[in-house]
């Protein structure tokens, strides 16, 4: 049975190690429901916070995705979604710095990338955008609007056959074609399209 069990143990002394063990088992039960029930409380913070924020209600997002990091800290979308909620009142540095975390939280999450590009690049902060942009399109090579996205940043960094290769791929891509069809050269796309 359990290694610790030892036979030689009186029936008294065997009775309260075993409700000793109950007891505990109860009692990491109950912190497993009290962290559930956070858990849910901050998802609903989180769903009327991305409501709050899509209806440019910025200071009333704030106060709902302000509570749902305080008790879901590691809540990437809750870290998102306030980052736009600061961005929509002008709070550059706290936008950015929970765009940041959303994206060091689900660093797979290719829309969080994106969306930290965006906020650098209404920052002024080219560079940084194409990093992340790049990042999104490696994760989700076949969305147009991340290729989108990164021709426009690679257009403000001066990068012109960075950007026409990024927008040609995202026409082709709304277009319907996969993205291993997408091998062919610049040439070869520009001999097709005089």
């Amino acid at each position: 049975m359990w290694a610790f069990y030892r036979r030689d143990m009186t029936r008294s002394a065997r009775s309260f190690w075993l409700g000793g063990l109950a007891l505990a088992a109860l009692a990491v039960a109950l912190l497993g429901l009290a962290g559930g029930a956070a858990r849910w409380r901050a998802r609903g913070l989180v769903e009327r916070g991305a409501t709050l924020v899509s209806d440019d209600q910025y200071v009333p997002a704030v106060r709902q995705l302000v509570q749902a990091v305080a008790e879901e800290p590691r809540d990437a979308r809750a870290h998102y979604y306030l980052g736009l909620a600061y961005s929509g009142l002008g709070q550059d540095e706290a936008a950015l710095s929970h765009a940041e975390d959303a994206v060091r939280l689900a660093p797979r999450d290719a829309r969080y990338e994106a969306g930290l590009a965006t906020l650098f690049l209404h920052a002024g902060r080219t560079a940084d955008a194409v990093v992340h942009l790049r990042r999104a399109v490696a994760i989700e090579p076949a969305s147009p609007d991340f290729r989108l996205l990164l021709a426009d940043a690679l257009r403000r960094a001066g990068d012109a056959d960075g950007m026409e290769r990024e927008y040609r791929i995202a026409m082709r891509l709304a277009r319907g074609e996969t993205p291993g069809a997408l091998t062919d050269t610049s040439d070869h796309w520009r001999r097709s399209h005089p």
